[in-house]
């Protein structure tokens, strides 16, 4: 083991001062916002926006670190104790019978697992690698199976991909595309030469090689399984940037995972004190967070393609760092033991990444939106047996069938929108993360926000295209009408868009499922709703068989009825 240092002794005794109370506080804090945070997550899964469903998700990792890395030096410091409690529990599993015979069995199997547990390279050191390495390892092989068969996962991903284009901001597409410069290749190739040429300076030269093998083994074995996965991006039409024709995995997410994993690692051992430490894998989260959000958000992956990536990324870092820890402890080359510490100072090659990450992104990186191209068919007539071959159900994020279509529009967008506009109603604002916590904030203050975004649901896959609301006479957001549309893939004879909707009406909040979450509780009588919206639009009603007498749930758990017709409105 590397002799400590006078500074390393001092360091390490003010660390014992602090004693054991304070990291356990700090632990008891970071499980109760990890408590709230899974609250948040399950609440904003129900919600469908995805901005603030990924700021929680990230949140959730980082209090989930804390309180693990807190524990951890919680149940630490006190070291003699415990290392005297270890040493009585394993002299006395020592003494076992059946721990004795295998101890001197000189069968192979017995032969080979003592020898995975000797303090040596090959023995527990390289036993802990490859263990924590194969955990993220399986996580990715079961990913990448999941999205090849088209599971929930797929799903889940189609439908998110399909609903960025309608959730983007332009603040929020400069600070994403920030994110992703984070570790474009220009960016990768300043890390790079930094860390190397600043650890080859400090006399650090097998780390300064490590860093450089590191990164080009990382680009090769990210190109490797692309090429074995094969999975093609998301349609150009939801991306903002033109990439290469592959995406699983995400290359951006296991540079981030590796390059700044790498990076973290090296201060962590500079830094001795729990603070630093902790700042340091908080700000490595997020660092690796914000890149995985910004590859979804600017439409050039999927979110199966980046948790893939930071799966394959983190196998890559636990091999990395197992390396790094058996080279230090048990040096090949010189009887001299290693050390990896790259030193305090090393914090200045991040903190340069980064700051060029911000000044770069808006001279390398121009975000721009692509038209989709839309293929149509024309049905034959509107009768029950042409718009039978509509998709006539809304879909939860998994694709599960929810309320079934109740009125099929035909007409332009123009007509739509004046024939709502017209008759009283408002259209909803889009889902952004800016009107979403608006609408959190008038909900629970009993306010009322006549243009509140509604909760995006979909139709073959595909978020609704517009949304309109009608308050009641208690002006409320807690009550309203509201309908969602759907431009379907299919025209009326006369070449006009057809248009699908499903209404309902909301009665109040509730807490709903196991985790109380809160949202809108719709009555169950959609039906009803349905008879409200054609008499306020003043059309005559048109009913025609589409699904069949059914009751249900929505994606909240509300039940519903229906007796499985829709209102044909051709749209003057």
């Amino acid at each position: 083991m590397a002799l400590e240092t006078g500074h390393d002794r001092r360091e390490s005794s003010r660390t014992h001062r602090t004693g054991a109370g304070g990291h356990l506080l700090v632990a008891l804090l970071a499980l109760a916002l990890a408590l709230a945070g899974l609250y948040a997550v399950r609440t904003l899964t129900l919600f469908v926006s995805p901005m603030l469903f990924l700021t929680a998700i990230f949140l959730e990792a980082v209090f989930i670190t804390v309180f693990v890395f807190a524990l951890v030096r919680a149940l630490t410091l006190p070291g003699r104790m415990l290392r005297s409690l270890a040493a009585s529990a394993w002299t006395g599993l020592g003494s076992n019978e059946y721990v004795v015979r295998a101890k001197t069995s000189n069968a192979a199997w017995a032969r080979w697992l003592r020898n995975r547990f000797k303090d040596t390279a090959t023995g527990i050191w390289l036993t802990a690698t490859v263990v924590v390495a194969a955990v993220p390892f399986v996580n990715f092989l079961g990913v990448a199976l999941t999205t090849g068969n088209g599971g929930p996962l797929a799903q889940i991903d189609e439908r998110i991909a399909n609903l960025m284009p309608k959730v983007r901001t332009s603040g929020e597409t400069d600070f994403f595309a920030a994110a992703t410069m984070l570790v474009n290749w220009q960016s990768l190739i300043l890390l790079t030469v930094l860390a190397a040429g600043f650890l080859w300076w400090r006399r650090r030269r097998f780390l300064a090689l490590a860093v450089i093998g590191t990164v080009v083994a990382q680009e090769l074995l990210a190109d490797v399984a692309k090429q074995i996965a094969h999975r093609p991006r998301p349609d150009a039409s939801l991306a903002l940037l033109v990439q290469g024709p592959l995406g699983f995995p995400s290359g951006h997410a296991i540079r981030a995972t590796v390059v700044y994993g790498l990076i973290a690692y090296l201060l962590v051992k500079a830094y001795r004190s729990t603070a630093a430490r902790a700042a340091i894998i908080a700000a490595y989260l997020v660092v690796v967070l914000l890149v995985g959000m910004s590859r979804v958000y600017l439409g050039v992956h999927f979110v199966s393609d980046v948790w893939g990536g930071m799966l394959l990324g983190a196998t890559i870092l636990a091999v990395l760092v197992g390396f790094l820890e058996i080279a230090t402890r048990f040096p090949v080359v010189r009887h001299k033991r290693r050390s990896d510490r790259a030193g305090r100072v090393f914090a200045v090659v991040p903190a340069i990444g980064i700051l060029f990450a911000l000044v770069a992104a808006p001279e390398l990186i121009h975000p721009q939106e692509h038209l989709a191209e839309r293929h149509s068919q024309e049905l034959p007539a509107l009768d029950p047996a042409s718009l039978a071959r509509l998709p006539l159900y809304s879909e939860t994020l998994t694709g599960d069938h929810m309320e079934p279509a109740n009125f099929i529009f035909v007409g332009s967008e123009d007509q739509l929108v004046r024939t709502f506009e017209g008759h009283g109603w408002d259209r909803a604002d889009p889902s952004t993360f800016a009107n979403t916590l608006r609408a959190f904030a008038v909900g629970f203050q009993g306010g009322q926000y006549s243009t509140a975004p509604v909760t995006p649901s979909f139709m073959a896959g595909q978020p609704e295209a517009i949304a309109f609301q009608k308050a009641t006479a208690a002006q409320l957001l807690r009550q309203r009408h509201h309908t969602r549309i759907w431009r379907t893939d299919f025209t009326a004879p006369d070449g006009r868009p057809i248009w699908e909707a499903t209404a309902s009406f909301d009665d109040g909040i509730e807490f709903a499922g196991a985790a109380k979450v809160p949202t809108h509780h719709i009555d169950p009588n959609i039906d009803g709703e349905r008879a409200y919206i054609i008499g306020s639009l003043g059309y005559p009603e048109q009913l025609v068989p589409v699904t069949h007498p059914q009751m249900g749930r929505n994606g909240s758990g509300d039940e519903f009825f229906t007796d499985g017709k829709a209102e044909l409105v051709v749209l003057q």
